[in-house]
């Protein structure tokens, strides 16, 4: 589930497109539903402490890392600014299992937002 999580972070990250605060707020408060949802799995899971131990730091840094790569760098007056901000948003809502199957629980507004951000990387 982790590394799902992380791929589509890295799919955000690499797009053209850049974030500012709002967007870094909404990418936070997903990153943290991530989180709960690896922690949750990790309590379910026959882990051995030290492995255990290993992850919860990782984790624990995983949100302070992904807000220090997107701080301030998407201007509010984009277009692409106020879709970006819903596809995380709506990414939050979503349930531990769809976050573990993210490829096949993209939301609506996420859609639209890559649908949106694709063609405004093959116009510029």
């Amino acid at each position: 589930m982790l590394r799902r999580a992380v791929v589509l972070w890295i799919a955000l990250l690499v797009t053209p497109l850049t974030w500012g605060d709002e967007m870094t707020a909404a990418a936070e408060m997903f990153c943290e539903k991530v989180k709960v949802c690896a922690m949750a799995q990790m309590a379910e899971e026959d882990m051995t402490p030290e492995v255990r131990g290993m992850m919860e730091p990782i984790l624990n840094n995983m949100c302070s890392n992904i807000q220090s790569r997107v701080l301030g760098k998407v201007p509010e007056g984009s277009p692409l600014y106020g879709p970006a901000i819903s596809c995380m948003r709506s990414m939050e809502s979503l349930t531990c299992a769809q976050i573990q199957d993210l490829a096949s629980s993209e939301t609506a507004e996420c859609k639209s937002f890559r649908e949106k951000a694709e063609a405004a990387s093959a116009q510029g």
